[in-house]
């Protein structure tokens, strides 16, 4: 009988022990297939795939057409900007001056003065003056008159703040008439120094 008790009492602990053994296990890991079928959302269809591939496309398409018209857009505002310019300048271009003189009138001054403002708003512009005068006097003269009307705008410039270095004077005397009629009128407008200028 007291083998019995001790039986009985080895069998209870060896079915606790294992009872415990089991209870204190690590918990089984989640399997994909567990995770799936417990709700969680699975990857993403071909078609919404494609959906997805399409609307990217879509914006980069829509990207490069707007830096496309962006880049047309300041192509155009340069071009305006361009001729707006060469409009300013087609109405600086020139000066004139009296018969056998290089003096500069009050109306040349005030052209030389939207000259210097346009050279000082653009540095990189510099400007070559051109000498002229009419066919009456010899070639040597009119080379030489041409010379001081072309220098007299220079020095007039410079003294409005135009760095003489970007100023270059040059005389064709009679060589580049604008009218060549026998007139007054045609001669005044030969009488002249014209303004060209560049840009580096």
């Amino acid at each position: 009988m007291k083998r019995y008790g001790i039986l009985l009492a080895v069998c209870i602990a060896v079915v606790l022990a294992v009872t415990w053994t089991t209870g204190c296990s690590a918990p089984k890991k989640a399997t994909k297939e567990d995770v799936t079928k417990a709700g969680t959302k699975p990857g993403l269809s071909d078609e919404e795939l494609a959906k997805q591939r399409a609307e990217q496309e879509a914006r980069e398409r829509a990207l490069r057409e707007q830096a496309i018209r962006d880049q047309e857009a300041r192509e155009r505002a340069e071009r305006d900007r361009a001729a707006a310019e060469a409009a300013a300048l087609k109405d600086l271009s020139r000066i004139y001056f009296e018969f056998d003189r290089a003096e500069l009138s009050a109306e040349a001054r005030e052209i030389l003065n939207k000259v210097a403002q346009v050279l000082k708003a653009s540095p990189k512009k510099s400007l070559t003056i051109e000498g002229n005068c009419d066919d009456r006097g010899t070639n040597e003269y009119n080379l030489a008159l041409g010379q001081q009307r072309a220098d007299a705008a220079a020095r007039y410039l410079q003294t409005l703040g135009v760095d003489r270095k970007r100023i270059k004077t040059i005389s064709y005397g009679e060589e580049r008439p604008i009218c060549t009629e026998p007139t007054e009128a045609c001669w005044r407008k030969n009488r002249n120094a014209t303004f060209v200028y560049t840009e580096k």
